[in-house]
């Protein structure tokens, strides 16, 4: 199979009933699959398919515009607090998440699964998501010194 057959719209399903009947995965067949990752401005994160591979940067993505990459290669603990967020461990950094809901958020960081995390208003969480939704309110990246 080429590339071309992996970048269809909707093929994320159709690929996992293919893995799952048995069909031969792209690391078996020795191709290169382009990594494919659903970019929206209204999800606080997003994660790979369960069959392709691990990230290799998190990208962090703030209200200001600015973004951070980090490579999960450097990420040393994460730890989660229902009450406070995620405290993400990277060697030269200190990342601290804080939301609403942050579980399905925590759950990807520790598979290595999320490309990006996307800082929103507050105010934007309170208007317009349902209360049980996930939402990242403030991402604080420190550099060590």
């Amino acid at each position: 199979m080429t590339d071309e057959h992996y970048r269809r719209t909707g093929d994320a399903a159709s690929r996992l009933a293919e893995i799952r009947k048995g069909a031969k995965t792209t690391e078996a067949s020795g191709e290169e699959v382009a990594l494919e990752v659903a970019d929206s401005d209204n999800e606080s994160y997003s994660t790979l398919s369960a069959d392709r591979q691990q990230k290799v940067m998190l990208e962090l993505r703030l209200l200001t515009g600015n973004a951070k990459a980090l490579a999960y290669s450097y990420l040393v603990s994460i730890d989660f607090n229902p009450t406070s967020g995620i405290a993400m461990d990277f060697s030269a950094y200190d990342v601290r998440i804080s939301g609403r809901n942050l579980r399905p958020l925590f759950s990807g960081l520790v598979a290595q699964r999320v490309a990006y995390v996307q800082e929103r208003d507050e105010l934007y969480g309170e208007v317009d998501t349902a209360a049980d939704a996930m939402i990242v309110t403030k991402i604080v990246v420190k550099e060590r010194s």
